[in-house]
């Protein structure tokens, strides 16, 4: 009796897992970072917003605002561009992988000399997507990160991303936008 009815539960989480990567759902959220150390601050946010075009896959946008101060020096980055996730599974844990690109702009101030700098980023990656409630997700993203400023050569490299995801059912759009 006690296996029957941990079926029961397990699927019926299963299922309300599944709910909010279905067409027609929305998801917003994003990532905060803050990295200090001795005459260096580096402060970035990243918020997202998508949406569900069919059931596990998400479309959305992505903006990026980044600050670093190191000694006189300081860069301050602003990005934006378009985002693709698509999730595999209906659990609690869902493996993702994303992938986006965009423009960026880069303002350097030093103690002698500014500059703004203009390129192209993108990302691609996988992760997963931990559901710590019905409607809330951890995200753990790793992957290819790479930038490339107009007249210099591009870099990239390892990136691990941590944030979250707040998932709005089509039924809650449609209550937000005064529909029934």
């Amino acid at each position: 009796m006690k296996k029957i009815l941990a079926v029961i539960v397990f699927s019926g989480l299963a299922g309300l897992a599944n709910a909010q990567t279905n067409k027609g759902d929305w998801m917003v959220g994003g990532s905060v970072g803050l990295n200090t150390s001795d005459k260096n601050t580096e402060i970035n946010f990243s918020p997202t917003a998508g949406g569900f075009v069919i059931n596990n896959l998400a479309v959305g946008g992505e903006f990026l605002i980044d600050y670093t101060k190191n000694g006189n020096n300081k860069v301050t980055n602003f990005g934006f561009g378009p985002f693709v996730r698509y999730y595999f599974t209906n659990s609690n844990v869902q493996p993702i992988v994303q992938g986006s690109v965009g423009y960026i702009s880069q303002s350097i101030k030093g103690t002698f000399s500014s500059s703004t700098n203009n390129g192209s980023h993108y990302f691609l990656g996988g992760g997963a997507a931990i559901f710590i409630s019905n409607q809330v997700s951890l995200d753990i993203l790793m992957g290819y990160d790479h930038t490339k400023y107009s007249d210099f050569d591009g870099s990239g490299g390892f990136k691990l991303n941590i944030g979250f995801q707040v998932y709005l059912l089509k039924h809650q759009v449609a209550r937000i936008r005064g529909e029934k």
